[in-house]
């Protein structure tokens, strides 16, 4: 049976995808108004999405999605040709045709910007993704679990440059492709992990693209009401972690990531309480304030999220300004990030850069 994303689920899917893609992805709204004004200019109302249990073994699929620090990437707007060129390229390199596209992540524009290349290459997007949220590296998905390579990958910049990388595993595709990244001002797009019907489906997240539609319609539909908290933690398994304004925030992009840290405040019985949220990209680690110092409480792979504490609008690291009222949520992961070999990949060990970023 066939499905579309229509242009009314669009607005639904940023939301979504947001809630579920701790604070990363880069901004969604962005890449929602580029796929409204994408179907509007080709004149359609809806693109094919496909669920991958239909997928056949011997078809070929290809991911979608930009790279860089979300903040650069806020001001730093694509035309919307960039993703469909790196496919296309690669295509040439490669001397074959793809035939299903997905989104690499379930965060921010990068859930978005496949429906934007499906548009120019004519062919369907996959309900799925490799993360079930957002990680701000190449090699962090469970694609990689799995021993998908992320080459040969092309990425591309808004000017019409394009490198080819072949790489001997994931981790140096990621080191190789940041520099570059960085040399393109701070911004890429990319297509990479080409792969099987059949490998997609032992790999992916299943379904993730409808979960954070259907998800973003009820936000949607029920934002600034009450009980929509008890309906947000039934439906997504979340819990709430903090409630307050946020009163400190430090914020800096290096290696081709936006890093840094946002402190939060609240009254509980006359007294000041503390949290910390740390960030590279996404939404990594919360800390609870306990007798005046900060402790880890909530780390990666689990999901934080943001959002405003009346409308239950996500907030992304790249929205993140002194003032807002927020609430804190933690939520599951995927169970695809149950193998062993997950916690080297995607747990607090993961994150050197964070680690040695100086927090005071």
């Amino acid at each position: 049976m066939t499905s579309y994303l229509y242009i009314d689920d669009i607005e639904n899917l940023a939301l979504g995808s947001s809630f579920l893609g701790s604070g990363g992805g880069g901004n969604p709204y962005i890449g929602a108004l580029l796929l409204k004004t994408a179907m509007k200019r080709f004149g359609i109302d809806r693109i094919e999405l496909i669920d991958p249990k239909n997928l056949k073994d011997d078809k070929r699929v290809i991911c979608s999605s930009g790279m860089g620090s979300p903040t650069i990437g806020s001001e730093k707007i694509p035309n919307g040709t960039e993703y469909a060129y790196a496919v296309k390229k690669l295509e040439s390199i490669l001397n074959e045709k793809f035939d299903y596209l997905s989104p690499i992540e379930i965060g921010g524009i990068n859930s978005i910007v496949p429906f934007i290349a499906a548009l120019h290459l004519n062919i369907p997007v996959l309900d799925g993704d490799g993360e079930g949220r957002a990680f701000p590296e190449l090699q962090m998905t469970t694609f990689n679990l799995y021993q998908i390579k992320s080459t040969p990958m092309v990425l591309v910049d808004e000017r019409g440059n394009d490198i080819i990388v072949n790489s001997i595993d994931n981790n140096w595709a990621e080191k190789i492709a940041r520099v570059v990244t960085s040399k393109f001002g701070g911004r890429g797009y990319v297509a990479n992990y080409p792969m099987t019907g059949k490998d997609y489906k032992k790999a992916a997240i299943f379904n993730s693209v409808t979960h954070a539609v259907e998800l973003g319609k009820m936000l949607n539909t029920l934002k600034n009401t009450e009980g929509v908290e008890e309906i947000l933690t039934y439906r997504t398994l979340a819990k709430k972690l903090f409630e307050g304004k946020l009163v400190d925030l430090v914020r800096d992009n290096s290696g081709g990531f936006s890093i840094g840290y946002a402190i939060f405040k609240s009254e509980i019985n006359g007294i000041s309480v503390l949290s910390r949220v740390r960030f590279q990209n996404e939404y990594l680690f919360y800390d609870k304030n306990i007798n005046g110092k900060f402790i880890e409480t909530i780390t990666t792979p689990q999901i934080i999220s943001i959002v405003d504490a009346e409308s239950y609008k996500p907030i992304t690291t790249d929205e993140l300004r002194y003032g807002i009222m927020c609430k804190i949520f933690t939520i599951p992961i995927d169970t695809k990030w149950n193998k062993n070999s997950a916690k080297e990949l995607v747990g607090k060990n993961a994150f050197k850069l964070l680690s040695n970023f100086n927090f005071h």
